[in-house]
């Protein structure tokens, strides 16, 4: 088999480079790299991978669909963040057949929902999503009809297992400081406060066209067990594996070169990486809207998340506090309210304009 195309869009960020580490190592070809305006690192990338060709997105954004246009990819990583990329992937999937579409970018995921998912489809193309928790699902056969619930895990992020921290004192570099991996600063805030986990809610309903009402999240602080689906035959599926994104990562690639990964620790023999607790702890501000959050329709969601965008960078700029994170996006979701009738990608990024500008002043 010959070796495939492969276009890695967001190549700067965490994702992207243990990515290409490990395609150096084991001599996988990457033939395009992508980043927002990090033109530095995706310089010296392209040189230390002999990659050949390389966009710097807030500078060459119509050179780079003008490339995606004329060239065809076998493998397609959005490890990118943000809901303007489906510009890029809408160009992609009417380009390309029988790809793989590897994505991480949530915010992405959760504004194309069923539009996105349904041309990925349409399109003859293949959908992985890269978190570890929808992953986790990917070999379970299941259908909405099938199922009772479906849970996915919180590793309870920087605070939740301890119980002596008063969130409403907590420093930055507390909220960034997550325990047991770095993320970006936006994740990092997003997994420090839990609204993540009703993001990923959302990513799940989208993906695997399941009602929300049927799915909810439990903590498991070890992160090895991703999933759990209860089926309305009374049967239990347990979804577990080591908790390293090389696992998601590299799925995509395993049609096309032989490596192996040597990652399974034989974990799965110890109870307290399969331990779980529901979700109760008060000092979250979110548990007061959790109900509110996972009933929310598309649109809604799709506001939720700029919502938290713009609550993350008040929060940075020190004019929130991190207390009030939740609450602003709560108490803003009804605000401004429009009849919206999203039906392709073009009436969803018209849509994600429509709020941004209504919530100019604070942006």
């Amino acid at each position: 088999m010959s070796n495939p195309k492969i276009l890695i869009i967001g190549s700067t960020g965490v994702l992207g480079s243990k990515l290409l580490s490990f395609c150096k190592k084991n001599k996988i070809k990457i033939d395009t790299i992508c980043c927002f305006k990090n033109s530095n690192k995706l310089s010296n990338q392209k040189k230390s991978f002999s990659i050949k060709n390389s966009f710097v997105l807030s500078e060459q954004h119509q050179s780079f669909i003008n490339h995606i246009k004329k060239n065809k990819y076998k493998i397609i990583y959005f490890l990118d963040y943000g809901i303007f990329s489906l510009r890029y992937a809408e160009i992609i999937l009417k380009n390309n057949k029988y790809s793989t579409i590897a994505i991480a970018n949530k915010e992405m995921l959760i504004a194309g929902g069923s539009i996105l998912i349904k041309m990925i489809k349409k399109t003859n193309n293949m959908l992985v999503p890269l978190d570890s928790e929808h992953f986790s699902l990917q070999k379970i056969k299941f259908k909405n009809s099938s199922i009772e619930n479906i849970y996915i895990t919180a590793s309870g992020g920087p605070f939740y297992f301890y119980k002596n921290i008063n969130i409403n004192k907590v420093s930055i570099n507390d909220v960034l400081n997550h325990p047991k991996w770095k993320m970006g600063l936006n994740n990092s805030i997003d997994s420090s406060n839990f609204i993540n986990k009703v993001l990923e809610v959302y990513e799940l309903s989208h993906i695997y066209e399941i009602e929300l009402s049927k799915i909810n999240f439990l903590v498991s602080k070890e992160a090895y067990l991703h999933s759990i689906v209860v089926f309305n035959d009374n049967t239990i599926s347990l979804n577990c594996f080591d908790n390293d994104m090389l696992i998601t990562l590299t799925s995509p690639l395993k049609n096309f070169f032989n490596f192996k990964l040597n990652l399974n620790k034989g974990n799965y023999i110890y109870n307290s990486n399969l331990r779980l607790e529901k979700f109760n702890d008060k000092r979250f501000t979110i548990q007061k809207y959790l109900k509110k959050f996972l009933s929310l329709e598309h649109d809604k969601q799709i506001k939720l998340l700029i919502l938290n965008k713009i609550a993350q960078k008040q929060y940075l700029e020190g004019s929130l506090k991190y207390s009030q994170i939740i609450n602003f996006i709560a108490s803003n979701l009804n605000k401004r309210n429009k009849k919206i009738n999203l039906y392709n990608f073009k009436s969803i990024l018209n849509y994600v304009k429509d709020i941004e500008n209504d919530f100019k002043n604070f942006i």
